[in-house]
């Protein structure tokens, strides 16, 4: 049993294997007093797979390292939904005289923290929880500009997404200031929680697969996914002639020819009553000023794709880019391809009717340019949030050129935050 001079005391029976537990929350931080709590109660808490990014211990710019901002709610859509967390920081902090290291959010601004947070517990009676976060935790000049509700997430627009170019395999910046993650707790147990943001997938809490353990017996975890997207280009060939001893494809360039391509978002609104965090849009956007900003990936006469070892699908040549560019989620991107061919023997210099296609023979070298990136007939794609588009194009026939391209949509994979040090340990 607890005390509280808000709520009336309540005690709640755990079923079966779990042990009693109860919580009473007020809807504003402010008008909570603190609590004397039972041993039986259970605390919540945040596990480290909480975060879903890649990330080392030495890296202070982590995500890991930045905690996040949650927000949750208990008797989710019902009549008694009642506010547990507003827009708590949830903090990674580590205790090297302890060997302790865990999630936390309990303190005051004396200790550190946006404002005063207390301790919640598991109200059995309550069930569904929600929780709705967004990773790493904005600066704390900048957290009143956000909106973190069961119906609304807004991110202020001075938040700017950026897309990334490649050249030679060195990317440009970019930048993806922030991942979201929402969380259904249908019940008291670890098993049955659901990643809202990926088809209501149960959330796999494997204490020994994601780099370290917990001794919590009821913990949350927030698995995070991405507002943009991310494209990537492959090459290989089926030629069946005879090919020559060194056979190379160079000098790649693949660029945006539509209209009102965009590069940056800036802030981001969605509606969470109808929608999820996902299914957003930007506040603001800029489009690309010029033709060389919509130049994607290229690739100079020095970094060259072997030919004779790009044969099939496994063994593609992926333009020194095999992780993807970060790109802003938009509709109706047309895209040319151009690149080098080396070594083809062809008995004459000769030029294509339509000019896009050039061999020099001297050079034994194939000019392609401006080809156009297509899938049959889609010459136009949708880049949706959290997905990686991959355009496989495979070379049956240098001249006449033929081109198949497959434009393939695999979700952005989860990679979970390890430590060297156990939780709690």
């Amino acid at each position: 049993m607890r005390t509280n001079t808000n709520h009336k005391n309540i005690l709640i029976r755990w079923i079966g294997a779990l042990v009693c537990a109860g919580l009473t929350a007020c809807s504003f931080d402010s008008k909570i007093t603190p609590e004397r709590t039972a041993d039986e109660e259970i605390p919540m808490r945040f596990y480290q797979n909480a975060v879903s990014a890649p990330v080392t211990r030495a890296s202070q710019t982590s995500y890991l390292t930045q905690g996040f901002l949650v927000s949750c709610w208990k008797g989710f859509g019902g009549s008694r939904q009642y506010t547990v967390m507003d827009r708590y920081e949830v903090r990674y902090d580590v205790d090297t005289w302890a060997n302790l290291s865990r999630w936390d959010y309990v303190g005051s601004t004396a200790d550190g923290f946006y404002k005063t947070q207390v301790r919640r517990y598991w109200d059995t009676n309550a069930f569904p929880y929600r929780f709705y976060a967004i990773s790493p935790c904005p600066p704390h000049d900048v957290i009143s500009g956000f909106t973190l509700t069961d119906t609304e997430l807004t991110i202020p627009e001075s938040v700017s997404f950026i897309y990334q170019t490649s050249s030679d395999g060195v990317l440009t910046a970019g930048a993806e200031p922030y991942m979201p993650a929402q969380v259904g707790c249908p019940d008291g147990s670890n098993n049955n929680d659901t990643d809202l943001l990926n088809g209501n997938a149960l959330i796999n809490k494997d204490r020994t697969q994601n780099g370290a353990t917990t001794l919590y017996d009821r913990y949350v975890a927030l698995p995070f996914h991405h507002f943009t997207s991310k494209v990537r280009f492959a090459v290989y060939n089926t030629y069946r002639k005879e090919t020559p001893d060194v056979f190379q494809i160079y000098n790649l360039k693949v660029k945006v020819v539509s209209d009102d391509f965009i590069t940056q978002g800036r802030g981001y609104t969605a509606d969470l009553a109808n929608s999820d965090m996902l299914h957003g849009t930007f506040t603001s956007t800029v489009k690309a000023a010029d033709d060389a900003e919509k130049v994607l990936l290229e690739t100079g006469s020095s970094l060259r794709g072997d030919l004779n070892a790009a044969v099939d699908r496994a063994h593609a040549y992926y333009c020194e880019c095999p992780g993807g560019m970060l790109q802003i989620p938009q509709t109706g991107v047309r895209m040319t391809i151009s690149f080098d061919v080396y070594g083809l023997d062809y008995k004459t210099d000769f030029t294509s009717p339509d000019g896009h296609i050039i061999y020099d023979k001297a050079a034994k070298t194939i000019h392609y340019t401006d080809v156009p990136v297509k899938d049959d007939d889609i010459v136009s794609f949708e880049w949706k949030s959290n997905n990686i588009y991959t355009y496989i194009m495979k070379i049956s026939e240098f001249y006449p050129l033929t081109i198949d391209c497959t434009a393939e949509l695999t979700p952005w994979a989860d990679v979970f935050g390890s430590l060297e040090t156990n939780l709690e340990q």
